[in-house]
């Protein structure tokens, strides 16, 4: 008989206790009340949810399978998905973000700002949709014209979640969305014999025009 390693499914309290806070926030928020309650299939998920924090709560040994099952009962509650809510699902399956929950929640509420104003400057002007073509880093299709607003401004709105969660990360932009008033990232670090007369950026989100 061999002696096979049962699989650790335990789950730290320190773990459990962050990723289910993100949950209990989703499912305090007033905003998203209404959606909680819409039709009896998602008030039994959100009954189910609950009993499982509850379990996990009580036990370690089984949190990851408890988390599982937490996280396929909500992956389909976005505000794309459903114009009741006001938040989204806070974690989706697969790895998971680093990043504050409030900083995730401004990153993807700027990505789409941004999408949004890039489809509008693509679809009222032609000359925008046969100049700006995809980047040379696709060896496939590097050098082509992007094929619809959608294709075009998303490629922007991921360059902007890159840069900001870049920014954040550096300790450069505090999290905030706050377009009226700015984002207030501070400069870069200096870089000892870095030319400080520099003033352009040569970033390349925008090497594709």
């Amino acid at each position: 008989m061999s002696d096979k390693k049962e699989k650790d499914l335990s789950m730290t309290d320190e773990k459990w206790d962050k990723r289910i806070g993100r949950i209990e926030n989703f499912l305090n928020d007033k905003g998203n009340k209404a959606f909680l309650k819409s039709t009896p299939d998602i008030e039994d998920a959100v009954d189910l949810i609950r009993m499982n924090i509850k379990r996990g709560n009580r036990t370690s040994d089984k949190r990851k399978n408890l988390w599982n099952q937490i996280l396929i009962e909500g992956r389909e509650w976005t505000m794309e998905n459903h114009d009741s809510l006001t938040m989204d699902w806070p974690v989706s399956i697969g790895k998971e973000s680093n990043l504050p929950q409030n900083v995730q929640i401004s990153i993807k509420g700027l990505a789409s700002l941004v999408e949004e104003t890039y489809t509008t400057f693509w679809n009222e002007n032609p000359i925008v949709q046969q100049i700006t073509v995809v980047s040379d880093r696709n060896k496939e299709l590097g050098g082509s014209p992007h094929e619809n607003a959608e294709d075009y401004a998303h490629g922007k709105g991921l360059a902007v979640k890159q840069r900001f969660t870049k920014y954040f990360n550096d300790g450069r932009w505090n999290g905030e969305l706050n377009v009226e008033e700015g984002f207030n990232i501070s400069p870069p670090p200096a870089i000892e014999g870095e030319d400080a007369d520099v003033t352009e950026d040569s970033g390349d989100e925008d090497a594709a025009l």
